[in-house]
């Protein structure tokens, strides 16, 4: 494998910060490492070479587009190097990194209604004393800032005779940097609960008032949406109307008007979910060295999102005296992920300590610290009112979603913005109104997480229609199959239509005729005899997966032993996303890769690409988007398929047709054995292929962009192998990695303008059936079977999408029955919780399971995002149970603990 391309990373990309240019580089970590036997990180082991024919099939997936097991599966089982917390200096020798190490320890505030008045280190031995102590002094000293949505880094001392409390939960008041491990271990066991290291004042005080009139006290965007089909309104109709607001404004007052005067049988009810962590299986870890001889800032993270976090990193040197000029990251595996990761504060501060240490510094957060700082699910409030009429039509909605947001802007805003978007759910609402909102509060930070607003949302409208279906008569099928949404019917709550075969009808005909359904009541009767009380609930969600607007890269790589290798800029944060990419080869050129690089941001940011019209054949309507789990499988899997496509048109094709003699359709190939053939033609094994490859110096890289709003972006290259009209809107090719050439473009065609405004395109229905029991002298619940009919499009990989099912039970179980945790001075910000205090699902928690997945809907090529959809339906199906259980008791505050239902039921 080739490993000459590092140096050429910290020149592909530029930012201005402060007036001068910073370069930047994002690479996966085991590219840029050569000495390891067994690459790590975010590649697959090299597999042995099969039989002659078949040279390059990878042993962890040896037919074309099966895995016989993950990508990544063998290094995780056998302990090789794959997280940031796995790594030492000394593992990045051949980086040129220095082998010895510096260790950080945070100092945490563990409340937020005291003033600080100063930190002590004297019980620290002089042995045991820091290098250096970072403060908010020092940092004011040398003009290094905090990136935009942040509140300062440190808790600020007392100047000028004024104190102020702590911004947030678990805020630092300093960092200390130790020469040794043994003096980081020994003194971190002598600080770490010590109630005497951070000093308050006596005097509690009220955050609120703290803030000021003046301050923030809701972070942006507000998300308003209302559709009202009476007048045609709504955010895709009206989205360029000079009077959008002072119409929104007057639509939602007609919206609840008719809600309140027209007859219509209404159902509210007030909701909340508490503070969740993600438990990922690795704490945040990562090493940090700022080399002042070249200015450049190096960083190894398990990062999410790689571009943001070096983003971040730049911001916190504009105007400082450190001449921070080139920023490299290496991405590991982030060891838990779905969105605890994205922007998160570990980088910033990573970062800033960095530059600070003399040589490579490292950082690896324990279990407690995590807790009390990690991103979390935020609490939320939020409210619904359905209104139906005497038939079970829903006639008309108003929701709102109030965010915990902490104290730091992250994704809560969009969090938010989600829960209201999804707040119809499968249901086409003639007249909605769904607010959201994330408010600025100084407990647990927040974030995005698995389901992203979706959970709230699907919990509110399907317990409300439950208790619709009880009241009007109605079974809960009838009355919801009354109302579905459907391909070319109906509208979401922004006005967009549907664009897919939602296949709802026929999910819902899989669970009801499902025995756990029919036969519901003669269980209850049954398990009545011996005390248990029995419910089986049924809810659905329509999860949307994608953003309002996507771009997407992919790259196919062959290299000279054969063996293909996938390039993204995606991430794996378990949800089996390298093994998928890993396998898009295959659907052109008939094998899967052997490794896949990750992370790798770079080599796409060095095609120059742009969103200014000026840019010519680099212009594209959007360059990349989110790097969130529900990505994966449609969006990241369709550009790494049209970089195999194009490989096999730019390299592959023409070498063929040269050993045939022929001039054979790309259409007409097919792939057997390791060969290639086509009609009337001898087969050709595929290390002839690469003699001709190398031989004739023909390009062996790929890389392609795409772009969806709604619809994916076209347009035709003119390949050697002839010309093609595909799903993509930039081709290039070449033997660098690094220095690429477009393919020429022609007939450029866009989504249409106003799918824009559409908020949500593509999703991935899915229903779920949950069975439990209830004892009545307990109030113990146990979670017996859960029944989940999944439209997920084409499988990749099916034991990957069970596995993210079973995930998602899991996590959903734990939310609504055992998980959350305080916002106050009992909760994890008082920096002493760990899993003796934090409830998560066990194994003896899980239920039985069955994962009914339907057929792609007709016409159907592509897969579905599906991490976060086979979780959203659960929670409400759980309370449903319930109050089938409980003969009709409603829960809407979780956890729903042994203790709510005992005082429920008495």
């Amino acid at each position: 494998m080739d490993f000459s391309f590092s140096a050429k990373r910290r020149t592909v990309l530029k930012l201005m910060v402060g007036g001068s240019a910073i370069s930047l580089g994002v690479t996966s970590l085991p590219v840029a490492i050569a000495a390891t036997p067994i690459p790590v990180g975010h590649c697959a082991p090299p597999s042995p070479l099969p039989p002659a024919g078949l040279a390059g099939m990878p042993a962890w997936a040896p037919q074309p587009g099966v895995a016989k097991w993950r990508i990544d599966g063998l290094c995780k089982v056998m302990g090789k190097k794959i997280y940031a917390r796995d790594f030492h200096a000394a593992d990045l020798k051949d980086q040129n990194w220095p082998a010895s190490e510096q260790f950080l320890l945070a100092i945490r505030c563990n409340c937020y209604d005291k003033y600080v008045m100063g930190y002590n280190l004297d019980m620290l031995p002089a042995d045991l004393k820091p290098s250096v102590v970072i403060d908010a002094a020092l940092l004011r000293a040398n003009k290094i800032g905090t990136p935009s949505g942040m509140a300062p880094f440190f808790a600020v001392l007392p100047a000028n005779g004024r104190a102020s409390p702590p911004a947030y939960f678990g805020q630092p008041v300093a960092m200390l940097i130790f020469d040794s491990f043994t003096a980081y271990r020994r003194a971190k066991k002598i600080l770490q609960f010590n109630d005497k290291v951070v000093q308050y004042s006596d005097k509690i005080t009220n955050w609120g008032s703290i803030i000021g009139p003046n301050q923030i006290t809701t972070f942006g965007p507000l998300t308003s949406y209302v559709r009202n089909d009476k007048r045609n309104f709504n955010l895709v109709a009206r989205r360029n109307s000079p009077n959008y607001l002072s119409e929104l404004t007057a639509n939602q007052n007609e919206v609840r008007h008719d809600i309140s005067h027209s007859g219509w049988k209404t159902f509210t009810s007030n909701f909340y979910t508490p503070t969740y962590d993600p438990a990922f299986m690795e704490p945040e870890s990562g090493m940090g060295w700022y080399n002042p001889d070249t200015s450049t800032l190096n960083l190894l993270l398990g990062t999410q999102s790689p571009t943001g976090d070096i983003a971040e990193s730049v911001a916190i040197f504009s105007g400082s005296n450190f001449a921070v000029k080139n920023v490299e990251l290496m991405a590991c595996y982030p060891g838990g992920g779905f969105g605890g990761r994205d922007s998160s504060f570990f980088t910033p501060f990573l970062a800033m300590a960095s530059v600070f240490a003399k040589g490579p510094l490292r950082w690896q957060q324990d279990r407690f610290e995590q807790f009390q700082i990690g991103l979390k699910r935020q609490e939320t409030i939020f409210n619904q009112t359905l209104a139906l009429d005497k038939n079970g039509v829903i006639k008309a909605m108003d929701t709102n979603f109030t965010v915990s947001g902490g104290a730091q802007k992250n994704l809560n805003p969009y969090v938010a913005q989600l829960a209201a978007l999804s707040a119809a759910s499968c249901y086409d609402i003639a007249q909605v109104i769904a607010t959201g909102s994330a408010t600025n509060t100084p407990q647990l930070s927040g974030g995005s997480q698995r389901g992203f607003g979706g959970p709230q949302a699907y919990m509110a409208i399907e317990t409300l229609l439950d208790q619709a279906a009880l009241s009007l008569k109605i079974d809960p099928f009838t009355l919801r199959r009354k109302n579905l949404l459907a391909k070319g019917k109906g509208k979401i709550v922004t006005g967009a239509p549907v664009l897919q075969d939602l296949q709802l009808p026929e999910l819902m005909r899989r669970l009801e005729s499902h025995a756990v359904w029919q036969n519901r009541k003669a269980r209850q009767r049954e398990l009545g005899k011996k005390g248990l009380l029995y419910g089986v609930g049924f809810a659905m969600s329509n999860q949307a997966y994608g953003t309002s607007g996507d771009g997407m890269f992919g790259a196919v790589q062959l290299l000279p032993d054969g063996s293909l290798q996938v390039h993204t800029p995606y991430i794996d944060m378990g949800n089996g996303a390298a093994t998928a990419l890993g396998l898009a080869p295959a659907a052109w050129l008939g094998r899967n890769a052997s490794t896949i690089a990750m992370g790798e941001a770079a080599m796409f940011t060095a095609l120059g690409l742009s969103t200014s019209v000026s840019a010519g054949d680099k212009y594209v309507i959007k360059l990349s988007g989110s790097s969130s789990a529900c990505l994966g499988a449609f969006h990241q899997y369709h550009a790494v398929e049209n970089a195999g496509l194009s490989l096999l048109l730019q390299t592959v094709l023409p070498a063929l047709n040269a050993i045939w003699k022929s001039s054979v359709p790309h259409t007409a190939i097919v792939w057997k054995d390791g060969a290639a053939s086509a009609p009337g033609l001898a087969p050709v094994p595929w290390a002839k292929v690469l003699d001709h490859v190398f031989a004739n110096k023909l390009p062996t890289v790929v890389a392609a962009h795409a772009t969806t709003y709604g619809a994916f972006a076209t347009a035709r290259f003119a390949f050697p192998g002839g010309g093609v009209t595909m799903d993509a809107d930039y081709v290039a090719t070449g033997t660098d990695p690094y220095q690429l050439t477009a393919v020429a473009r022609s007939d450029l065609v866009n989504p249409p303008q106003e799918a824009a405004s559409y908020g949500r395109y593509a999703y991935s229905p899915c229903g779920a059936l949950v069975a439990l029991t209830v004892e009545k002298t307990t109030g113990k619940v146990r979670v017996e079977k859960v029944v989940s009919a999944l439209s997920a499009g084409k499988l990749h990989c099916p034991q990957v999408v069970q596995g993210q099912s079973e995930g998602g039970i899991a996590m959903a179980i734990g939310d609504v029955l055992l998980g959350g945790c305080p916002n106050d001075h009992t909760g994890p910000g008082n920096g002493v919780w760990n899993f003796n205090q934090y409830s998560i699902t066990k194994w003896g928690d899980m239920p039985q399971q069955e994962l009914i997945i339907l057929p792609p809907a007709p016409g159907e090529t592509s897969a579905r995002g599906i991490a976060e959809s086979v979780m959203c339906p659960i929670a409400p199906a759980i309370l449903n149970a319930l109050a089938m259980a409980t003969s009709g008791k409603r829960f809407t505050e979780l956890p729903v603990t042994s203790t709510t239902i005992l005082e429920a039921l008495a």
